[in-house]
Parts: C-alpha cells; sequence; structure tokens
C-alpha cells in the first residue's frame, strides 16, 4: 500500500531545515561610517513570530524577511533608523541606517540557534 501524497509532502517538508522562532545574536565588531572598526559588545534578540528585533535600545519591527536554506535577511524599522540583517550559520550582519546625520553603522557577529 503506497502512502497518500499529502502524508509524503507533509513527511518531507517536516524533515527540511527551519529557522527558530527566537534566537540571540551577538556582535563583537562595529564600524560606524568611515571610522575604522572597533571591539562590539551590541546584543538582540531576533523574534520571527512576535515580527521584532528586541535590543537594550528598543524593539524594532520586521518589516519584511527573506529565507533560504543557509540565509535569513530581515530587513527592519524603527528608533529613528532603517535596518537590514543577513544571517548565515557562520556569521551575522546588521547595518543601521539612522534618519539623522545620515549616519551608517555596521555589526559583524554571529546568530546561536538561528538554523
Amino acid at each position: 500500500m503506497r502512502a497518500p501524497r499529502s502524508y509524503v509532502a507533509a513527511l518531507f517538508v517536516g524533515l527540511m531545515p527551519q529557522a527558530a522562532l527566537a534566537f540571540p545574536c551577538t556582535f563583537v565588531t562595529e564600524c560606524f561610517e568611515d571610522q575604522p572598526c572597533a571591539p562590539s559588545d551590541f546584543e538582540l534578540v531576533v523574534q520571527l513570530e512576535d515580527q521584532r528585533l528586541s535590543t537594550a535600545f528598543g524593539d524594532l519591527t520586521i518589516v519584511a524577511r527573506k529565507g533560504e536554506a543557509a540565509l535569513i535577511t530581515l530587513f527592519a524599522t524603527g528608533q529613528g533608523g532603517e535596518y537590514l540583517m543577513s544571517i548565515t550559520p557562520e556569521a551575522a550582519r546588521f547595518s543601521t541606517h539612522l534618519n539623522t546625520g545620515p549616519r551608517a553603522v555596521q555589526y559583524l557577529g554571529t546568530c546561536e540557534g538561528a538554523f
């Protein structure tokens, strides 16, 4: 007896890697505008289910999310800026574009449990 196609498809989807619903990220390098990069201790928590990034300075709203097998890309807004975040199993990059100035800050780090 053959298994129904819907059962096989559901089993296959269940075996595919899925991003965790919430995970912490730590950034060890900060680059402000055109100045030399420096050590950082910036942290945030990605909360996919709630569509937000939680930081010490407040929550940011995730407005778009794109995912592939080994890449999560997030676009967020709030706290006077626009934000882009790229996460792979090896590294995470977080880019802040502040509305005043304008100013840009880049962070390099990792996210635990994203994949």
